[in-house]
């Protein structure tokens, strides 16, 4: 069992070397969906016999790195963890079949998706300090020049942005790591990087509020949080779509990850202080994203900015200090991961098809790309929270937790998110309806579009199945996210 989380995790670096070397397009290809697809089946094999009644991390490998500093490789997975690895497993094999006709460099851009394959799955698996901020700032590379090569018009300032916004992040996140792990030796004698070690101390509460506030800069910057979000709406504007995909349904989770896995257990006391910052902020994302992505005529942008506004409903989870709205945050990071994936790739076919993102190109499409039309409303339905789907198990659960300690909180957030209705609902519309307002020119080019292919089907298929799974059937999804809850929060 330990090995397969090992080859998991970097069984894609290998497929990125083998791809950088042979350079051939459709060896680059095959390997990517083959590899990817493998690593799922790892994945999914862990999960499906991970024990959610055992406390504690499972399927651990840990061995002596740099004894001298005090650095291991030690990876383990706990029930966050797992379910976030199989939801990056599986949204990856949608990127890669998505990604099956393209043509510029593919060997680069398939290499480069790989590695920040690997450098995902390790960041929700590492159990060392130093581990998991080598992962942590390993993804930033391959995602820079994804955006940077491959992306649209502004393709470069975007790429900047995003490098310097996420880098700027991580100093904070060092300096909290290096503060504890000092703080550690301090204490002890023993220079020590590991997880579960530091696990066992009470840190003074002014060390907690400093290193909370270090860590949660790190972590807000990338889920991202009001005032830091910024970069979001560009970056995604102008990555490709796969490279859009991986963004809203990965990166952006290790920012939420990194609050449950590292802030709640080391600085359980800091963290009850800043729950009305914490709250303050999560609100104002959750109803500032949502009016402004009704003012938006991008649907890209658009969708970047219901991204803002769903991590704003997994930090208000987070930090409500109740089992069922932690259950509800971590169910939530999947279950966006899903929908968010699918509408960046209806996004994108919309692209491919018209060469135009904005709304006022759009209209009268559902018509002409009926499976496109299908699955754009399901994906969007599985976003904005529709029962039977799993954004409406997390929601349910978050605001059930909250409204526990939390009424009025809980309240005004919920008035927020009634608004993801309004501005999908309003682009389904501009986009798929109002056929009338076209002109005679643009109605006889619509007459030519080509429906979805195969290879977009696939994908689509893979991440909404599994949204209906999870929203019909939640049961032992929630059971295994509640081993991480009861442990984060002394139950």
């Amino acid at each position: 069992m330990e090995l397969l989380l090992n080859l998991a995790i970097f069984l894609p670096l290998v497929g990125a070397v083998a791809v950088a070397l042979v350079r051939k397009e459709k060896f680059a290809k095959v390997v990517s969906i083959s590899l990817s697809s493998l690593v799922f089946f790892m994945v999914l094999y862990l999960f499906l016999n991970f024990n959610w009644q055992a406390q504690g991390f499972q399927y651990i490998t840990r061995l002596e790195w740099i004894p001298s500093l005090g650095i291991s490789y030690h990876v383990g997975v706990d029930g966050m963890a797992i379910s976030l690895l199989l939801m990056t497993a599986l949204v990856f094999v949608s990127a890669f079949l998505w990604s099956w006709k393209v043509e510029d460099r593919p060997n680069l851009y398939f290499a480069l998706f790989l590695l920040l394959e690997t450098a995902c799955l390790g960041v929700f698996s590492a159990l060392d300090f130093f581990l998991f901020y080598l992962f942590w700032e390993g993804m930033l590379i391959p995602m820079y020049f994804i955006i940077g090569l491959w992306g649209h018009d502004r393709k470069v300032y975007a790429a900047n942005k995003f490098f310097v916004y996420t880098f700027f992040g991580s100093v904070f996140l060092l300096l909290g790591l290096a503060s504890i792990v000092v703080y550690g030796y301090m204490m002890t004698g023993k220079l020590s990087f590991d997880y579960t070690f530091h696990l066992g101390f009470s840190y003074p509460l002014m060390l907690q509020i400093a290193g909370f506030l270090l860590f949660g800069l790190g972590f807000a910057v990338k889920i991202p949080m009001w005032p830091v979000h910024t970069w979001l709406p560009d970056a995604h504007v102008e990555a490709p779509t796969a490279g859009s995909v991986i963004l809203a349904a990965v990166l952006l989770k290790m920012g939420t990850f990194g609050f449950v896995r590292y802030s709640l257990p080391l600085f359980p006391e800091a963290s009850k202080h800043f729950i009305p910052l914490i709250f303050f902020l999560s609100v104002v994302a959750i109803i500032y994203a949502a009016m402004m992505a009704i003012a938006q005529t991008h649907i890209k942008r658009l969708i970047a900015y219901s991204s803002i506004s769903h991590m704003g409903v997994v930090t208000l989870g987070t930090f409500a200090m109740d089992l069922n709205a932690l259950n509800g945050a971590i169910y939530m990071m999947v279950a966006h991961g899903l929908s968010s994936g699918a509408l960046f790739m209806s996004a994108g076919f919309i692209y491919d098809r018209v060469h135009s993102y904005h709304m006022e190109d759009l209209g009268g499409l559902a018509r002409y790309v009926p499976k496109l039309a299908v699955l754009f409303m399901l994906s969007g339905l599985a976003g904005i929270g529709f029962p039977g789907l799993a954004g409406f198990v997390a929601e349910f659960l978050v605001f059930l937790g909250t409204y526990k300690n939390f009424p009025l909180w809980a309240f005004v957030a919920g008035v927020g998110v009634v608004l993801s209705a309004v501005y999908f609902l309003y682009m389904y519309k501009r986009v798929m309806f109002e056929e009338e307002t076209l002109s005679e020119y643009r109605l006889e080019k619509w007459k030519h579009l080509k429906d979805l292919e195969t290879h977009h089907t696939l994908s689509f298929l893979l991440l909404i199945v599994l949204a209906f799974l999870m929203g019909l059937y939640p049961y032992p999804f929630v059971k295994i996210l509640e081993q991480t809850s009861k442990y984060v929060l002394g139950g």
